[in-house]
């Protein structure tokens, strides 16, 4: 009898470590599988990230090209204003020399009428 209850006390010994072991293996599926889904939802969070950042370098570069665009734009823009300020110049001077051109020829003018009514009234 002593062996019976020795056999058992055996057999449930390891009844109780493999429903131990058991319930250990259960626990650790339920792991796997906690880890196997935080995996997954870092790869698709990845792949996510990774489509946004080829989204946003093709915009960089996108707007990098607008820029330098701009950029060359702008530069013609200036080479322009400053050919209209140099014509302006030019302009301005040859206006000014006009100007005293033509008082000077108004002043002729007057002296001659002057010199004209002189000379009509000694008649």
């Amino acid at each position: 009898m002593a062996e019976a209850g020795n056999k058992n006390a055996i057999i449930t010994g390891f009844g109780v470590i493999g429903i131990i072991f058991f319930l250990l293996w259960v626990n650790a599926l339920g792991n796997v599988s906690k880890q196997r889904k935080l995996a997954n939802s870092k790869a698709s969070l990845i792949f996510e990230l990774e489509e946004k950042n080829v989204k946003l370098e093709k915009e960089r570069s996108r707007l990098a090209e607008e820029v330098k665009s701009i950029q060359a734009q702008l530069k013609d823009e200036k080479a322009q204003h400053e050919e209209t300020k140099k014509t302006l110049s030019q302009e301005q001077v040859a206006e000014q020399a006009l100007k005293v051109e033509l008082e000077r020829v108004t002043r002729l003018k007057e002296e001659l009428e002057k010199d004209l009514k002189v000379g009509l009234s000694a008649k």
